[in-house]
């Protein structure tokens, strides 16, 4: 069996103010390695991001960004695996002002 790595930009979105899709991998497993998250508003914002594994969901990040703050959060090795039944899912304070940029590798 052959396994296809294909590195990508997973997500790259403003975060709604409702909990919503950030990445599903689909039929893929997805290795996130890093998200990076900017605040584009003039206030400070709340980002949480969870992870959704097709039954629970549990956060993974949480964080307030001061204005025009910028965060990197890296996962080492394989990544945060979000596999076929998982997804990422958010929100901040203030919909449309934090960018989110989710990138890694997509294993089929």
């Amino acid at each position: 069996m052959t396994v296809t790595f294909t590195p990508k930009k997973l997500a790259f979105m403003q975060l709604p103010s409702t909990k919503g899709d950030i990445y599903d991998s689909g039929s893929s497993i997805g290795e996130v390695h890093n998200i990076l998250l900017f605040n584009n508003n003039t206030i400070s914002e709340t980002v949480t991001i969870y992870l959704h594994d097709g039954t629970n969901e549990y956060i993974i990040i949480k964080a307030i960004l001061v204005a025009s703050e910028t965060l990197l959060f890296q996962f080492i090795n394989e990544g945060l695996i979000v596999d076929a039944a998982s997804k990422l899912t958010g929100l901040s304070t203030t919909a449309a002002k934090v960018t989110c940029s989710v990138n890694g590798t997509e294993r089929a």
